[in-house]
């Protein structure tokens, strides 16, 4: 066995692709089946472009997110004690030059992403929905910041502009309620984001194509590594154990657990996000509709629409509360009174691994040449996991990557004068 990929989410779906495409014999293993977590409860949406979460939350601004009952994000406060150096991590990437960093590395590698998916599964590639993604304004604070984002997105090369109320009304008639009680004050329309109705089935296709192309799937629990240097590792299992010359671990939140094996650690947290699906006809929306004032994502699904979003941070495994989304919905139901839960279905949660500036670690585990992780994606998990396989697939098979320096953990280790001197010669 060339190498073994731990975890099937999206994220490990896409790198057993990647290196299977390189020509390498690859397992795919995991505990559960495929599409679990938050590779399933997620809006299914491929992004032109994205900004760090410190764009939108400095120091200053926690308090009010985390303490306020509305607010789009919250903190489970059993965690928060073990949470203090992930913390620390975030104050250092609000800085503005590591924001304007970040912002130019996402923007990067999402305009990168579906050229991704289009060399990784060619003809393979299951159906995507080209309509583009809407964000409504309901503040005038908040179309203000929506324009000047819009202006950071268009610099990138990214197609974003801003519509009249009668233009959100043309796209999308659902909206007629909001701007005719004059809640909506504008929005954005960035053209060039994709989506898939159900983020589960698009995955499975995916495993399909894998399978298809000889590659193996097993479920299995995954209880350990244990790393032998240049000539591969033990992956230990709970009912027999494989030798392969490379492991990946795509484990999300709780990569932690198995890189200890390894004596390695990377700042990861939980972000949990949660997702309803609502009682309306199909054709409700043709693509994905944000919120931003209340934190949620309206998107289509096979039934009609469904409800995501929210941030809720703690440690991997904390217990989920859909209360939040209810309470959020409920608070939207006040100026759309048509979205209400659909009969037989709950809030389900999924957890986001979060790094401290939203960028993902892809990475070979220091002192472990055989070893790799590909984790962090954070809200991006779709929109960034064929490009992010492509990378991985680089270090795996060539030894090396452009993007190796920026996507690995070490530049949480960095000093500050350090990191200035590398941001420099990078520009």
């Amino acid at each position: 066995m060339d190498a073994i990929v731990v975890g099937a989410g999206v994220i490990g779906v896409t790198a057993a692709l990647a290196l299977q495409e390189r020509g390498l014999k690859v397992m795919l293993l995991d505990g559960q089946t495929v599409a679990q977590g938050c590779s399933s409860v997620n809006a299914g949406v491929i992004y032109q472009g994205a900004f760090p979460f410190s764009t939108y939350y400095r120091i200053p601004d926690l308090p009010a997110a985390f303490f306020s009952a509305t607010a789009p994000a919250a903190l489970d406060w059993r965690s928060a004690p073990s949470l203090l150096s992930w913390g620390v991590q975030y104050a250092k990437a609000t800085r503005s030059d590591m924001v304007w960093h970040g912002t130019d590395l996402l923007h990067e590698l999402c305009r990168n992403s579906l050229h991704a998916f289009g060399q990784l599964l060619g003809p393979d590639l299951p159906e995507l929905n080209a309509s583009g993604y809407l964000a409504v304004h309901l503040s005038d604070h908040e179309l203000d910041r929506a324009k000047r984002l819009n202006s950071i997105r268009k610099s990138l090369g990214a197609a974003a502009r801003m519509v009249s109320n009668a233009d959100l009304v043309a796209l999308e008639p659902a909206m007629c309620g909001l701007t005719t009680r004059h809640h909506a004050v504008g929005a954005s329309f960035l053209e060039g984001s994709v989506h898939v109705a159900d983020p589960a089935s698009f995955l499975s296709g995916l495993l399909e194509v894998f399978a298809q192309r000889s590659g193996i799937v097993r479920v299995d629990k995954v209880l350990g590594i244990e790393s032998k240097g240049a000539r591969g590792a033990i992956v230990r299992c709970g009912t027999e154990n494989f030798s392969p010359r490379a492991v990946v671990l795509a484990t999300g939140a709780g990569s932690n657990k198995l890189l200890a094996d390894c004596n390695h650690r990377v700042p990861l947290l939980a972000e949990k996000g949660y997702e309803l699906e609502l009682d309306v006809e199909r054709g409700f929306i043709t693509r994905p509709v944000a919120l931003p004032s209340f934190g949620l994502l309206l998107t289509p699904s096979q039934l009609g629409a469904r409800i995501s979003g929210l941030s809720h941070f703690g440690l991997p495994g904390f217990r989920a509360r859909p209360g939040l989304l209810l309470s959020a919905l409920q608070r939207l139901r006040e100026i759309m009174p048509v979205l209400r839960p659909r009969s037989g279905f709950e809030v389900r949660s999924g957890e986001r691994p979060a790094t401290p500036d939203s960028l993902p670690i892809v990475e070979r585990v220091p002192g472990h040449p055989c070893v790799f992780v590909s984790t962090g994606h954070g809200h991006l998990g779709f929109t960034l996991s064929a490009i992010s396989s492509s990378i991985l697939a680089d270090m795996v098979t060539d030894g090396v990557s452009s993007y190796a320096s920026e996507l690995s953990s070490q530049r949480f280790r960095t000093s500050t004068r350090s990191r200035a001197a590398l941001l420099q010669a990078t520009y």
